[in-house]
């Protein structure tokens, strides 16, 4: 079902739109679990609100200046979403709450105890003591994005990037991985 603007936007606005999506969504695996009539009305919304600050006086063309609106607004939602996976690995329940429709609770299934092999720091404690540029950089990591591309997506340099990887690396060791 294709989506119906009227004389909202021209036919190069959402051409040039469906173009910088389809590249984002070759470039970027998490884009293809999205709905492609979904980003493109997101990113045409985004256009409709951004378009009148263009300012041909700083040369670049209104095609330019919608594709960097675009792609920034994609990068965004790479962002929020990144945020929203991060949020979902800090939920927490009860050991005292019940598991189902019985009595049974964590509590009552976990060991009550911890076995003396477990004298290091596990990996959600490393992954925790990480900044959130380094949580992001290791989730990006997770989807096999080059350093390259992590860098576009932060607006960081690869260099930086390298030099965080290498704190990582450091936390990692530290931890005894």
């Amino acid at each position: 079902m294709g989506l119906n603007y009227g004389d909202l936007f021209e036919d190069w606005e959402i051409a040039l739109a469906k173009a910088v999506i389809s590249q984002f969504q070759a470039d970027h695996l998490w884009l293809k679990t999205w709905e492609f009539d979904d980003l493109l009305q997101e990113c045409l919304t985004h256009w409709y609100l951004k378009s009148n600050r263009y300012n041909s006086d700083r040369g670049a063309s209104i095609k330019a200046y919608m594709r960097r609106v675009l792609k920034n607004q994609l990068c965004s939602l790479l962002r929020r979403e990144l945020s929203d996976k991060r949020r979902v690995q800090h939920n927490t329940q009860s050991l005292d709450e019940p598991l189902g429709e019985g009595d049974i609770t964590l509590g009552d299934i976990l060991p009550s105890s911890i076995p003396d092999t477990i004298d290091k720091l596990d990996m959600a404690s490393v992954i925790n003591g990480l900044t959130p540029l380094q949580k992001q950089i290791c989730q990006l990591l997770a989807e096999n994005m080059a350093v390259s591309r992590i860098g576009r997506v932060l607006g960081i340099s690869r260099h930086s990037i390298r030099r965080e990887l290498g704190i990582i690396k450091q936390e990692f060791l530290k931890g005894g991985f």
